[in-house]
């Protein structure tokens, strides 16, 4: 494909997105031909979770609390779902890794690359954080152009040194250096019939999910998880050491952040109604509402802890701490009846 003097994909038209991740796979596959939404892709990645990370320094800083799956691995479970090849590699420092994402522009590939948001001269916040995807279009020697989240402008163009310190960083949470990723050409039938590929994959990436989140995974992984998080946060009036900072912090980076906890509970709401318009499906619409329901409790948990103040909140924790069990109590119980519908649809179509 031919690129512009300023190597930029020619025919590149930027898709929009609240997730890094999967802005960055949409982007990815819409040149690719395969114009699919950020919800079902979401959906297609089983990507829902809640994970408990320990704070880095126990007694002063919150443990990372996140929504999703892991990183990339939402985009491997997405592509397997579609039938698309992802490639995944890792160059050994900055040289290289600019090297390969420059090939990969010339064969006519977005690319997908993992970076630290402190060095990106766009992004608002002033903290490491190395597990944030964008969608490289456009790369030369000064210049790079990117597709980050909405919430961060969509199309950016940023120093080419900005990108490479950004990709290069082993600091923050979860990082990878030099990492990227791309698609290979989609099959012919998701470019030509991408409504029938994903009737056909739906049920079976819900079966998937639903199986995961109603196993016991542990204290680390799933609603376990979030009800170990419920009840230590009613005590962190009285275990953190600068509270009023660091709750509201919590409340924030839930709301906004790529890994937070309401975000993710939309888009699988909004992935679940795209399901039942496309399969034309009745029995999709309770977990619709559910949902729906699930995705408000989060944001009332969320409006807690933003306007949260130890001098008079002293109970206001609990009433958080309480919505997460509740939370936590109602994703089982939708979790456990998408697992029996799933199954379900999967006896009729054997």
């Amino acid at each position: 494909m031919r690129l512009g003097s300023h190597m930029r994909l020619a025919t590149f038209q930027p898709q929009h997105g609240v997730h890094c991740e999967t802005t960055t796979l949409r982007n990815m596959l819409h040149h690719a031909g395969a114009g699919i939404s950020e919800a079902m892709l979401f959906g297609l990645g089983q990507g829902i979770d809640f994970q408990y990370w320990d704070a880095p320094d126990p007694g002063r800083g919150t443990p990372m609390l996140t929504g999703r799956i892991e990183p990339a691995l939402l985009s491997r479970n997405a592509c397997a779902a579609l039938g698309v090849t992802l490639r995944e590699s890792r160059s050994p420092d900055p040289e290289s890794a600019s090297a390969a994402a420059t090939e990969l522009l010339a064969a006519g590939h977005v690319v997908g690359v993992s970076v630290d948001i402190f060095h990106l001269d766009y992004f608002s916040s002033r903290s490491h954080f190395a597990s944030h995807y964008i969608a490289v279009y456009g790369l030369d020697d000064s210049l790079a152009h990117v597709v980050d989240t909405d919430q961060q402008g969509g199309a950016q163009t940023l120093p080419a040194e900005s990108l490479r310190r950004a990709r290069a960083s082993d600091e923050g949470f979860m990082p990878s250096p030099h990492l990227h990723l791309y698609v290979e050409k989609p099959p012919e039938r998701l470019t030509t019939d991408t409504d029938a590929v994903l009737r056909e994959q739906i049920w079976n990436a819900v079966r998937l999910t639903a199986q995961r989140m109603t196993e016991d995974r542990g204290p680390r992984f799933g609603l376990r998880a979030m009800r170990r998080a419920a009840t230590e946060i009613a005590g962190w009036n009285d275990t953190l050491a600068s509270p009023d900072e660091t709750v509201p912090g919590v409340g924030r980076f839930w709301r906004f952040a790529g890994t937070g906890g309401a975000n993710f509970r939309k888009l699988y709401h909004e992935f679940l109604l795209e399901a039942r318009q496309r399969c034309d499906d009745p029995e999709l619409d309770p977990f619709v509402e559910e949902f729906g329901d699930v995705q408000r409790q989060w944001d009332q948990a969320i409006d807690l802890l933003t306007a949260y103040r130890r001098a008079d909140d002293g109970r206001r924790l609990e009433t958080v701490a309480a919505l997460l069990h509740a939370i936590a109590d109602a994703e089982q119980a939708a979790f456990e009846r998408l697992l029996v519908s799933a199954a379900k649809r999967a006896g009729e179509s054997s």
